[in-house]
């Protein structure tokens, strides 16, 4: 299954626990869950219309209401949202009646297991009967839209099947021919409407029509009720193969001319309307890539003011900032366009304020009827999301592999280095007992860089059963403001005087789930790490901040995978001489270290582990020569139960 697979589920429930059990059940089912519980009927009347929702779970019994009111009411406001009733000491009797209310499917809670199986057909098939929908709704709009576009321009159709004679005129024909709506549709009665001499001439191109396929177009004038009316006709012969043909013509009333104008306007503004309500980011180019147009999407997909690149290169405007291959690509493309051929090419951006974007971009050319090609259209599919997450995942399954490796071979390790610890603690016991002996004097030194070394291997050791048991966790609710100050308090004991330390911590209580233990990891490693990169700096300052963001309003709606709605954003940030570029993107990796001898590799890739698990992430930004800044998103809850 796709484990992008989204799903907003509201779920009518009075139990947390039988809550928590359905989003667990679907979430490891690989749903991307977005839920709220409604207990109380007033909640459940609320929700209902707050959300556009893909299905509603509803146990039966709830304490104001119960689930048959759940079933109607879900009905009357939008009759095709499934309903599943999942809850246990029901008769078999009423779960039929319930199924016959309109309930999609009735699970008792001890089959749970199944729930993941049912919503996934009901979502399917919701979705169809959706697009299904959609489909016949844009059929009835295209037929409304071909009407209102004959009525805008004048242009009425006619078809005449033979031998039957049988004869269909457009709503727009009626009005043009000035009739009754009521009329029978004959071609005599248009044909009397001409002047004398043109209707002689329409029956010998009408028995032409009739001898061979083939068609006409001519200029006459029609006699109606509202006057005299200058009209285009054209017609068409077309045989079918059961000897049976039919003639279509269009009559289209060319009398005034300013009719016709607007007509032209209002299928412009039709176009820009389209251009601009694409979900694609649309440029349009001249013949040497210059931007012509873009429409809305692309101007806030680049961040981009349209006026501001008009008339400008592409390459050298919008894509400035990307890196080589990228323009390469793009380029390419263009070429490709010119010789009309399509291409498809995958290209990163990047914003003015230095953030990355990666777009699918389709380059193709519009022509005119002769072929001639007119312009260069780029249509780019933001896809940044798409490879955030896939990035997030594999990075994920990447840690949990080795922490699963490294757990099993981190136990045995330790069994080693345990005896020849002892022995070297030993044998420097006894040898720095005033040994006499010339060649004990000068093993000394020699025995107290093996017992540094097998230190310093312990550590590591102890690192790496730590990285294994980052899914071992016990959470809690706690304060993270509360900790960060007890942390602080410590590491300053044993760190440098000599950096300033400023904080903005704020004064509300900022609560948290999360493993009090991993806690301290986490901001001891970065406070360690601020400290080891102010080293020969001068004026070292660590800066902690810690405040309340909404996802909506941070940079975490360039995550994609993030769920809450409320995060505390702790930021570590230091005036060291900064990460390089090229670095950057390895520095969560396991055993990736710039420390030297000094570094286990593994601070960095734990506090990841760690802030993923409990649904929260770790964000990075450096500046060569300014220092590094480290943002640790946290999902925060309102209040300490």
């Amino acid at each position: 299954m796709d484990i992008q697979k989204k799903l907003n589920v509201l779920i009518v429930e009075d139990s947390l626990a039988s809550y928590k059990a359905i989003v667990s059940v679907l979430q490891n089912f690989g749903f991307s869950i977005f839920s709220e519980r409604a207990e109380w009927k007033s909640e459940f009347e609320q929700r209902i219309n707050d959300e556009t929702w893909d299905i509603v779970i509803s146990d039966f019994y709830l304490p104001d209401f119960d689930g048959r009111y759940v079933i109607s009411r879900v009905k009357e406001i939008n009759p095709e949202l499934p309903v599943i009733l999942i809850t246990e000491f029901l008769p078999e009797e009423a779960a039929s009646e319930f199924l016959n209310l309109g309930a999609a499917e009735f699970l008792p809670k001890s089959s749970i297991i199944k729930l993941p199986f049912v919503v996934n057909r009901e979502l399917e098939a919701y979705r169809l009967k959706q697009s299904q929908k959609k489909a016949w709704d844009m059929l009835v709009h295209g037929e409304e839209l071909l009407t209102r576009s004959q009525k805008i321009s004048h242009l009425g159709h006619f078809e005449v099947i033979f031998p039957e004679k049988n004869t269909l005129w457009s709503l727009e024909l009626y009005r043009i021919l000035g009739f009754d709506f009521a009329e029978i549709p004959l071609m005599e009665k248009v044909w009397a409407l001409l002047d004398e001499g043109e209707q002689d001439h329409i029956k010998v191109v009408w028995a032409d029509l009739l001898k061979d396929n083939h068609s006409k177009e001519m200029i006459v004038t029609l006699n109606t009720k509202s006057g005299r009316k200058k009209v285009n006709l054209w017609l068409e012969a077309e045989k079918f193969e059961d000897s049976r043909f039919r003639i279509f013509g269009t009559i289209h009333d060319i009398s005034d001319l300013s009719e016709l104008e607007h007509s032209i306007q209002l299928n412009e503004q039709l176009f820009k309307g389209i251009f601009n309500n694409s979900s694609q980011a649309i440029f349009l180019l001249d013949l040497q890539g210059h931007v012509i147009r873009m429409n809305r999407n692309a101007v806030i997909s680049f961040e981009r003011e349209e006026t501001d690149v008009q008339g400008l290169e592409l390459i050298r405007s919008i894509f400035s900032n990307s890196d080589e291959e990228s323009k390469k690509k793009l380029i390419y493309g263009m070429k490709l366009a010119l010789k009309n051929q399509s291409f498809e090419v995958f290209v990163s951006y990047n914003l003015l304020d230095g953030r990355e974007k990666y777009f699918d971009c389709d380059f193709y050319s519009l022509t005119d009827p002769s072929g001639k090609i007119l312009y260069i259209v780029l249509e780019a599919k933001d896809i940044t999301e798409k490879i955030v997450l896939e990035r997030a995942y594999a990075q994920s399954q990447k840690l949990e592999a080795l922490g699963t490796f490294a757990g099993g071979i981190a136990h045995d390790f330790n069994n080693l280095l345990t005896p020849m610890l002892a022995y070297v603690s030993f044998l420097n016991s006894e040898w720095s007992k005033g040994a006499t002996n010339e060649a004990i004097q000068k093993s000394l030194p020699a025995i107290e860089g093996i017992s540094k070394s097998l230190d310093r291997a312990k550590n590591l050791i102890q690192q790496i059963l730590t990285y294994s048991k980052i899914d071992n966790s016990i959470s809690k609710q706690l304060d993270l403001r509360e900790n960060l100050l007890q942390v602080l308090k410590e590491v300053r004991t044993v760190s440098s005087n000599q950096i300033t330390l400023f904080t903005d911590l704020g004064n509300e209580p900022a609560y948290v789930n999360a493993d009090p233990i991993q806690i301290f990891q986490i901001l001891s490693n970065l406070y360690e790490n601020s400290v080891f990169a102010l080293q020969d700096i001068p004026n070292p300052k660590i800066t902690i901040t810690l405040s309340k963001v909404l996802y909506e309003k941070s940079e975490l709606l360039h995550v994609g995978f993030m769920k809450n709605t409320e995060y505390w954003k702790l930021g570590f940030a230091d005036n060291g001489d900064g990460i390089p570029p090229e670095i950057i993107e390895k520095i969560f990796d396991p055993f990736f270290t710039t420390k030297g001898g000094k570094g286990t590799g593994l601070g960095l890739p734990i506090i990841y582990g760690i802030m993923v698990k409990m649904g929260g992430t770790i964000l990075v930004n450096s500046s060569i020569g300014k220092g590094t800044e480290f943002d640790l998103y946290f999902p925060a809850w309102k209040a300490m139960l």
